[in-house]
């Protein structure tokens, strides 16, 4: 994180084309493999060349695929890295899922005791 000169505020350092990239990546998850590279531009507000180099960056790595009519939808290397980060949210809807079975078992041993 940066400080500015004139004061004590700490400003975070954003990379632009990154954040840009990353709009990129949203813009085309939105469009649901309609997302041409114009409409993308136009509706992110970025330059058409800006726009073609992220998105030819983007396909390089692996983030988006390009089809061959021109149209882009989110690649392989997007959908490893979000599976990458889903064990730790998934060891929670688990360890969830688990205490209300938990519960549900207890509630229905308490009821058949009782009768």
């Amino acid at each position: 994180m940066g400080r500015s000169e004139d004061s004590d505020d700490v400003t975070p350092t954003l990379i632009q084309s990154v954040q840009r990239a990353l709009r990129l990546v949203e813009a085309v998850a939105d469009l649901d493999e309609r997302a041409q590279a114009k409409q993308l531009a136009r509706s992110l507000g970025l330059s058409l060349s800006t726009t073609y180099h992220l998105l030819r960056t983007l396909t390089f790595e692996g983030y988006l695929e390009r089809r061959d009519d021109g149209r882009y939808l989110l690649g392989p290397e997007l959908t490893r890295v979000a599976r990458a980060g889903a064990p730790q949210s998934l060891k929670l809807v688990e360890q969830e899922r688990l205490w209300a079975m938990l519960i549900l078992r207890k509630r229905q041993y308490s009821v058949r005791s009782c009768q």
